[in-house]
């Protein structure tokens, strides 16, 4: 699989109950009371899928820390403090909700690869679900009231993954961000710009319906993606010893390293992964999932919680690189040079 493209989508919306104050500025009895109301929502009729209700003070740092690290928790909701806040998971995965953050509900769709119009769909059957019970504050002219004033219209936020490591290394991404800021998106680092990876998102939703923020992202990330193309193709092209020896450096680290951290790995995943895509390096390891897939469950919530039984409390932990180089060595076994 070519990982030169959208390796992943997001969304979010945002939504508040007529008649409520924003949950900055409700008292406590107010919000548990609003709580109380979409908790037993969730739990009724209509649903396609189960919604599964998570006790926020019950869970440890470190689970919240993996569902921030899966996309289905907002790193702010993870940090502001306990009275009145809700939170639960639809299905396996497929979307979450937040409840009385910075506003009183926030749908989340978080997926692999090109799929926001699937997550849009998703997430609108929920959001229509969701209105039926509860009076939305809607204004004719400004949309979908919020807390955050560059929410307020449609109330979405649409997010694209893109693993862009020619860009980067190349110094392009700089004024490609310039760019897509005037054109109303960001463009920022993601893992600190670990790999080349990168989010575009909108900056803010009014104006637009749902549909052209998405296809206005999709479109600008298809130039992109196309762009990242070229670049590397070039680098092959100019810089052959160069990029060959990178792409060995990063597959040799990755064979035979006894503890790497997470930045890192995500570094020789990108790097290895490219190789792969420029027909340079054969990885049998890494065929099963996509590179951004393999960087994901390399975070340290997810190497805690999925290898070590949860049993280290701190994510600095020297343990937590071990059994992420242990990972990778197992990972890059048999993999090897084609040319």
């Amino acid at each position: 699989m070519n990982s030169a493209g959208l390796t992943a989508s997001g969304l979010g919306l945002t939504r508040n109950e007529s008649g409520r104050r924003f949950p900055h500025a409700e008292d406590v009895a107010a919000l548990e009371e609003l709580r109380a109301e979409v908790v037993e929502t969730l739990g009724g009729p209509g649903w396609d899928r189960e919604w599964h209700v998570y006790d926020l003070d019950a869970l440890a740092r470190v689970e919240i820390d993996r569902l921030v690290e899966r996309g289905l928790m907002t790193p702010v909701f993870a940090e502001r403090p306990g009275v009145g806040r809700g939170f639960a998971v639809y299905g396996e995965g497929e979307a979450s909700l937040e409840i009385n953050g910075a506003d009183h509900l926030r749908l989340l769709g978080f997926r692999g690869g090109s799929q926001l119009p699937a997550l849009w769909s998703l997430l609108s059957r929920l959001d229509d679900h969701l209105e039926a019970m509860f009076s939305y504050a809607f204004d004719p002219r400004w949309g979908y009231l919020s807390a955050r004033p560059r929410q307020a219209g449609s109330g979405m936020r649409a997010y694209a993954t893109l693993h862009l490591p020619a860009m980067a290394l190349t110094g392009r991404l700089a004024g490609t961000a310039l760019e897509l800021a005037g054109k109303g998106l960001a463009l920022v680092p993601l893992w600190t710009g670990a790999g080349g990876m990168v989010q575009v998102s909108n900056l803010g939703s009014q104006g637009k319906s749902e549909n052209e923020i998405i296809q206005q992202i999709s479109s600008i990330c298809h130039g992109i993606v196309e762009k990242e193309r070229s670049i590397r193709k070039m680098l092959l092209r100019e810089n052959p010893l160069q990029t060959r020896d990178q792409i060995g450096r990063a597959l040799g680290v990755g064979q035979h390293a006894w503890t790497v951290s997470f930045p890192e790995a995500v570094n020789l995943v990108s790097a290895v992964q490219v190789g792969v895509d420029l027909g340079l390096v054969e990885a049998p390891g890494m065929a099963a999932e996509s590179a951004f897939g393999l960087m994901s469950r390399l975070q340290p919530a997810h190497i805690v919680v999925d290898y070590m039984d949860g049993k280290i409390g701190c994510l600095q932990s020297p343990e937590i690189d071990e059994c992420r180089a242990q990972l990778l060595r197992g990972i890059f076994a048999g993999a090897g040079a084609l040319v």
